[in-house]
């Protein structure tokens, strides 16, 4: 190499911005101010623009900002040409980049103004095995899986997502032969493939306008995802699932048209299935990394795809998390605390309260040193059990809202920002609940989202009714956000309660104040795999139930016969299936030989007769 080109090298921006624009006119204004209003120096950034033969006024404006931007970027450089589709856009890109990060994005969002300067700083900060870092959009978020601990996801939206180059040019690029949708799944896949590491920034934002309305279908996108599914599948599913596609395609002809010149679709994904299959079959992947297929997903999603997420509050209140813990589970600890340092939410407070043993101190001080929290406290008392250390946690906590996050349990990156943003919109609530995933696990361990052995099932799904809060506990711990003010006057957790501590405090708190349900799933809590440890457990909760309600009536007096009629109609119908008493079939259930090894299987059948039930 030479001095010239060894300072050409030094001078190269920190990051190849390319853009694929066709008829995207209406875009443009609003996506480049939003670029030059970065934190990032423009002069980091080089733009590479491939215009896909647009037939309005896209180039015209493109240039206008070409010479707004030229002298103060690193670089503006435009190629128009045919419509090659959205991958082999990228891909003439990719050959002029020169610069270290690679990011694609659309035209159709803007960023927020710390957005390229998080994504860059988290690819920075990253190994060499990291290939890409996907950026959170608003204002409906993907609701694809990610863990909540690394942020690590198994494939990325490429609406805008920043690449390590050196890890696109590894493995060739986009799948050219993929026109339009499917492609970012499949090059996420390729790069897992060849052993690289997707990763999400949910703290760095873009405001993506792709959806008209909530729920829209649009023709390209329901028929492009269609067919890059069954072509991944021959490139990446196991044995049943390449077996399946052609039955998964016949079907569609069977179902009812759900776009514009459906059949004409159909049959112009058979051609395209037909021309490419062989070639997607012949590459075959390599690896032993898991690649999911659920249907005509990829993989389980969040409930939520159209939640609409909020701008961000102008003043957000101070809200605590408190989090029980003990000896000899540092490791769920420190997970769970990771959890907590990827929210979202900008004012935060953390309680550690460790019951009998000071073990955890210094998982605690460290967190307080590098995380954005208000303050972290370790608090170590001597053992008393979980109802006094979640009292004491309580008491120290100086939040308006206060929630509970048990070292076992995980909250996905927006779970504050979604509860306390439901809680600012409607100050009358007492509490927000979001959903939340039940996943087998005795312990959240390292790599087991990356191995694919979390299995994740919906939890409740229950909308607020204090007749059946009464009547059993539909809310995860971890799911609840409520106001201090509840426990300021109705007090904390009952102290003669071993087990079902929160559902009494649910109880009391919801007999002078609504709850709130939010249709978005924003944490995940255990049960353990085994299955006859599961049972166990289950059977023990069960048992314990009995105590609980004797506890939990003493707070429900003072309703009129009226309310007390329809409380009891509401309970009724619910505790029937198909006119059966629910409690008969779950001891019938429980009683039989095989219960316990098939107790996750009949737990699994009883949430979905639950939500039948109560639909």
């Amino acid at each position: 190499m030479s001095a010239t080109d060894a300072q050409d090298d030094a001078n190269l921006p920190v990051l190849d911005l390319s853009l694929v624009t066709y008829n995207s006119s209406s875009w443009l204004d609003g996506f480049f101010k939003s670029l030059q209003d970065q934190e990032l120096p423009l002069a980091q950034i080089r733009i590479l623009v491939r215009d896909n033969g647009s037939s309005d006024d896209t180039l015209t404006h493109i240039r206008k900002w070409s010479e707004e931007l030229g002298e103060r970027c690193g670089g503006f450089q435009v190629e128009a040409g045919e419509n090659v589709g959205f991958g082999r856009g990228h891909n003439r890109n990719l050959e002029r980049a020169r610069a270290p990060l690679f990011l694609v994005s659309n035209v159709d969002l803007s960023f927020e103004a710390d957005a390229l300067s998080r994504l860059v700083r988290a690819a920075e900060a990253d190994a060499e095995q990291v290939a890409s870092w996907e950026m959170r959009q608003k204002p409906y978020e993907h609701p694809k899986v990610y863990d909540p601990v690394s942020l690590e996801t198994r494939w990325s939206s490429h609406a805008c997502v920043l690449f390590r180059r050196e890890a696109l040019l590894a493995v060739g690029g986009y799948e050219e032969r993929l026109f339009l949708y499917g492609e970012d799944v499949e090059l996420s896949y390729r790069l897992r493939d060849a052993g690289y590491t997707l990763r999400y920034v949910p703290s760095a934002v873009c405001w993506h306008y792709t959806y008209e309305h909530p729920g829209e279908i649009k023709r390209a996108q329901w028929l492009g995802s269609k067919v890059a599914n069954l072509l991944l599948r021959l490139r990446y599913g196991a044995g049943a699932q390449v077996l399946v596609a052609p039955f998964m395609y016949a079907a569609l002809w069977l179902v009812p048209p759900r776009v514009p010149h459906y059949y004409r679709g159909l049959i112009a994904m058979g051609a395209q299935l037909a021309r490419d299959a062989p070639h997607f079959l012949r590459t075959r992947r390599q690896s032993t990394a898991p690649f999911p297929f659920r249907g005509w997903d990829y993989e389980a999603v969040r409930s939520g795809a159209f939640y609409r997420l909020a701008e961000p509050l102008a003043a957000p209140p101070l809200v605590t998390l408190i989090t029980r813990t003990m000896r000899g589970r540092e490791n769920q600890l420190r997970q769970a605390l990771q959890s907590i340092e990827n929210q979202t939410y900008p004012n935060l407070e953390l309680i550690v309260v460790e019951d009998g043993s000071s073990d955890a101190r210094g998982l605690v001080e460290a967190l307080a040193a590098r995380a954005r929290l208000v303050r972290a406290v370790h608090i170590a008392i001597p053992k008393s059990g979980r109802c006094l250390a979640g009292n004491r946690g309580l008491q120290e906590a100086r939040g308006d809202l206060v929630g509970f996050l048990d070292d076992d349990d995980l909250l996905f990156a927006d779970h504050v920002e979604v509860l306390a943003a439901t809680l600012g919109a409607h100050p009358e609530l007492g509490a927000a609940y979001g959903l939340a995933f039940e996943v087998r696990a005795d312990a959240f361990s390292a790599g087991a989202f990356a191995t694919g052995s979390m299995r994740y099932s919906p939890g409740p799904r229950q909308p607020f009714s204090r007749a059946l809060l009464w009547d059993h506990n539909y809310l995860p711990i971890q799911a609840v956000l409520f106001r201090r003010n509840l426990y300021e006057t109705y007090g904390g957790f009952d102290v003669e309660l071993e087990n079902l501590e929160d559902w009494n405090l649910w109880v009391r708190y919801s007999r002078f104040a609504d709850f709130q349900m939010v249709e978005r799933t924003t944490s995940l809590y255990t049960v353990p795999v085994a299955a006859a440890r599961a049972f166990e457990r289950f059977s023990a909760l069960d048992g314990y139930a009995l105590r609980a309600r004797a506890k939990n009536a003493l707070y429900q007096g003072g309703l009129n016969p009226a309310e007390s009629a329809a409380y009891a109609a509401e309970i009724t119908r619910y505790n029937t299936i198909w006119g059966l008493p629910r409690q008969a079939l779950r001891r019938i259930a429980l009683g039989l030989p095989f219960a316990g090894p098939m107790f996750h299987l009949l737990r699994r059948i009883g949430q979905v007769l639950t939500r039948r039930g109560t639909s």
